[in-house]
């Protein structure tokens, strides 16, 4: 088991700082200096590279040319994901590369110790892919839990593919031969795979499948719940926040969040910087929006003082009142921007279940015809 003790303490370390990095991220952004967010990951980043350099030059007596292609694929894979793969703000794409370090390194150790352990090396290099994507999942997972983080899909895709490239890099440290996977090894892959297909879909399911609520008289938005939902969840809220109010920014760590919640303070966010450009039709239709959908944000939720948190000042609602701004049937809600994708609940299960059947019926296929030419 000591093989698999340092990518499991950096696996246990990518999970249990997930809510804490979102706090340290936002006290460096507002406390100290934003340009930190790309100086220091990029540092890191690049003295990772160093460090893997100096580790090939140490290994170069046994390596050979296909160790070196290997590792040439490796190289161009993390260059395309840490350029062509990365994303708008700076600081985002610098922060993104430590996940193609973190989540590389811990596939290629991960590779090395399944090969140590005596799995082929195709056992090896799958198991290492696959429970490397999965400890992304999990860590995206945590980030959607609490509210001091967002979880986002498309970094579950991030770290798939550097943990498909930490073991691209492990072929071209360690061996890797084309010895058929034993029996047990190939059940040992069936079920990972249909543990990372259903992960990956639960995912999906629970952080981005929802609803779009089209109201004839407000127009339509997007929701996790549905109307019925919507109605229900209201009552709940009432019930709940007349005796314990949710918490206030700054979140803690530790504060699960409520997607309820968080998904009128989008409708909040939209209103407010409408009225603050003089959109007033926006303005008008996020606060109906606000007071059909989600009134007990509106009524319950309070400041320290006592005072309605989100409820819009009656000075401002007079205001919308003089401008003659009303909602209409044709509005759409941007509040959220794209992350609840409107999708039929059932693809993300059918995707899944062929992701699971077409690779046992290309197998069979493939034996069958395998057989029939040894005849």
């Amino acid at each position: 088991m000591r093989r698999f003790a340092a990518p499991a303490l950096i696996a246990l370390w990518i999970v249990g700082s997930a809510p804490f990095l979102g706090r340290l991220t936002r006290w460096i952004q507002e406390e100290v200096d934003r340009s930190l967010l790309v100086i220091v990951p990029t540092i890191l980043f690049w003295g990772a590279a160093a460090a893997f350099a100096v580790w090939i030059v140490r290994s170069s007596r046994r390596l050979r040319w296909s160790n070196y292609g290997a590792l040439a694929v490796g190289a161009l894979w993390a260059a395309v994901q840490a350029t062509a793969l990365a994303r708008g703000r700076p600081e985002e794409s610098a922060l993104e590369r430590m996940h193609l370090v973190l989540y590389g390194l811990v596939a290629l150790l991960l590779y090395r110790a399944f090969l140590q352990a005596g799995r082929s090396a195709i056992a090896a290099a799958f198991s290492a892919a696959v429970l490397t994507s999965l400890l992304g999942i999990a860590d995206e997972f945590v980030q959607w839990l609490v509210w001091v983080r967002a979880g986002d899909f498309y970094d579950c895709l991030l770290n798939a593919s550097a943990a498909g490239c930490g073991v691209v890099f492990g072929w071209g440290l360690f061996e890797f031969d084309t010895r058929a996977p034993s029996p047990k090894e190939r059940r040992t892959i069936a079920v990972l795979w249909v543990i990372l297909v259903a992960a990956s879909t639960g995912l999906v399911d629970l952080t981005n499948l929802g609803h779009r609520i089209v109201d004839p008289e407000l127009g339509s938005f997007r929701s996790y719940y549905g109307a019925d939902g919507l109605e229900r969840l209201n009552e709940d809220r009432r019930a709940r926040w007349t005796t314990k109010q949710p918490p206030i920014p700054p979140f803690q760590p530790w504060h699960i969040e409520d997607h309820f919640l968080s998904e009128a303070a989008w409708h909040v966010q939209a209103r407010n910087e409408a009225f603050d450009a003089e959109d007033w039709p926006t303005a008008a239709a996020e606060e109906a929006i606000l007071n059909r959908y989600y009134p007990a944000v509106l009524e319950e939720v309070r400041n320290p003082d006592g005072d309605p948190r989100h409820a819009f000042p009656a000075d401002r609602v007079q205001r919308l009142q003089q401008q003659g701004a009303v909602p209409v049937p044709t509005y759409e809600s941007p509040a959220g921007g794209n992350r609840i994708w409107i999708w039929p609940r059932y693809l993300p299960w059918l995707l899944a279940a062929a992701s699971i059947l077409l690779p046992i019926v290309a197998l069979a296929a493939i034996s069958r015809s395998l057989r029939g030419s040894l005849r």
